[in-house]
């Protein structure tokens, strides 16, 4: 079982901004206890004897902890064992939470959206004075290709002034294991295609992430104009960001929104900007 971090990170964005508090009707600390052992867990702080004394200082007495740190940092939801991670999450949507259940269904089907995406999803698989009880299960003949008709999990957009940059990054990424799009590794499958066919295609959903790489030459280009229009229609369906912009200079695209989040590439390596790739594919 995989839950990657871009879902964990995902479900704990839903839940630093969801309008109801995390623990709902329950206080915070008898909430954690029913996923973390506080009481033997090691404290951080030399004043108390273990990390209930630590939460209980920084966010019950003098509330100076952010929720992102206690749930990011401190409790290292992203990086935990998956077993621990669906306990949270299941004690998350458990019905003591809530004596409503229309609550907690709310809070099911908006984790179930960032989990199916690893091939699972909160279930409804028991009952406990006649509310349900959710638990993670596995989605029957789940396939990252079949359910989401990702052949890549990376395709590139770039103008062929920036080649030999934009060909460092396919290399590591393709010695990394990435299943990535890249023009020259395509040769034999874009011989004999009708090339703006199948590449509308490629850009509009074969990937789980398109990365344009923006330089005043990229928007000049026929090709990379093509290809990001494609990647545009998709992006459009999204709720999730498919569209990563990497930018050489400041040159404005159309139909790209300034408000969107950018990496700049003026001071990173080929090998910079690959690993930054790989964590937003939850590799690293």
């Amino acid at each position: 079982m995989k839950i990657s971090e871009i879902t964990r990170r995902g479900i704990i964005d839903y839940l630093l901004i969801e309008d109801n508090r995390l623990y709902k009707r329950l206080g915070l600390i008898d909430f954690l206890k029913r996923t973390w052992d506080l009481e033997n867990m090691p404290s951080t702080d030399h004043r108390f004897k273990n990390a209930e004394g630590d939460i209980w200082q920084h966010m019950v007495n003098n509330n100076d902890w952010e929720y992102s740190h206690l749930l990011n940092n401190y409790l290292n939801l992203l990086k935990c064992d998956d077993d621990i991670f669906i306990c949270f999450i299941e004690n998350c949507a458990h019905p003591v939470l809530s004596n409503k259940d229309d609550i907690i269904l709310v809070r099911v089907q908006s984790f179930n959206k960032y989990l199916e995406k690893d091939g699972f999803k909160l279930e409804n698989t028991s009952e406990i004075s006649g509310r349900p009880i959710y638990t993670i299960q596995p989605i029957k003949g789940f396939s990252f290709e079949t359910k989401f008709k990702e052949k890549y999990e990376v395709v590139l957009s770039f103008a062929g002034e920036e080649r030999d940059y934009v060909e460092k990054v396919a290399k590591y990424l393709k010695d990394k294991g990435v299943k990535i799009f890249y023009d020259k590794y395509e040769e034999v499958t874009l011989w004999g295609k009708e090339l703006t066919e199948h590449l509308d295609k490629v850009y509009r959903g074969s990937a789980r992430y398109c990365i344009i790489f923006i330089s005043k030459n990229y928007k000049d280009k026929v090709w990379p104009t093509h290809e990001r229009r494609s990647a545009f229609v998709r992006a459009l369906h999204e709720k999730e960001e498919y569209i990563l912009p990497a930018r050489f200079d400041s040159t404005d695209i159309p139909g790209l929104r300034p408000s969107i989040g950018y990496i700049s590439l003026e001071n990173k390596s080929p090998q910079e900007f690959a690993i930054l790739i790989l964590k937003k594919l939850g590799r690293l």
